[in-house]
């Protein structure tokens, strides 16, 4: 894998350099989606619209695609059926964490995240899937 992709979790604790080279990293709208939903300031809803702008026409913007979207499905419906997470958990539970696993792949991006325990679950189904921890990463 090449490319650096942030998970949503890197945020809170890595702002300072994500904001001085967000544009070396790649994105899902996944992530933007997440970060945007939250309760954040009218600046930093700014800052990411700018952001989104900037990397979709660089090309670093990953948009999950239909296909995506179904495998990311099955990769979470064969978790379940080998009962590495509980079935009862809400089939929404893995869904973002799926799609941008999924995704990154596609694109040959590796994952940075500070969530390792379910991308872990992930890389179960999905062995070629790269995951770095963000302290390994930033440090």
């Amino acid at each position: 894998m090449e490319y650096p992709l942030l998970d949503t979790s890197v945020f809170s604790t890595y702002k300072k350099q994500i904001d001085a080279n967000f544009d070396s990293f790649h994105f899902s709208v996944v992530v933007f989606y997440e970060l945007m939903a939250s309760m954040i300031d009218e600046s930093t809803m700014k800052k990411y619209e700018h952001w989104l702008k900037v990397l979709d026409k660089a090309d670093k913007l990953l948009v999950p695609t239909k296909t995506d979207w179904i495998t990311a499905t099955k990769v979470v419906r064969r978790l379940r059926h080998l009962n590495v997470i509980d079935k009862n958990l809400l089939p929404t539970a893995l869904q973002n964490d799926a799609l941008i696993a999924r995704s990154s792949f596609m694109h040959k991006c590796f994952v940075i995240t500070d969530n390792i325990r379910d991308y872990a679950l992930l890389q179960k189904v999905m062995p070629k899937f790269e995951v770095i921890p963000a302290a390994e990463f930033f440090n």
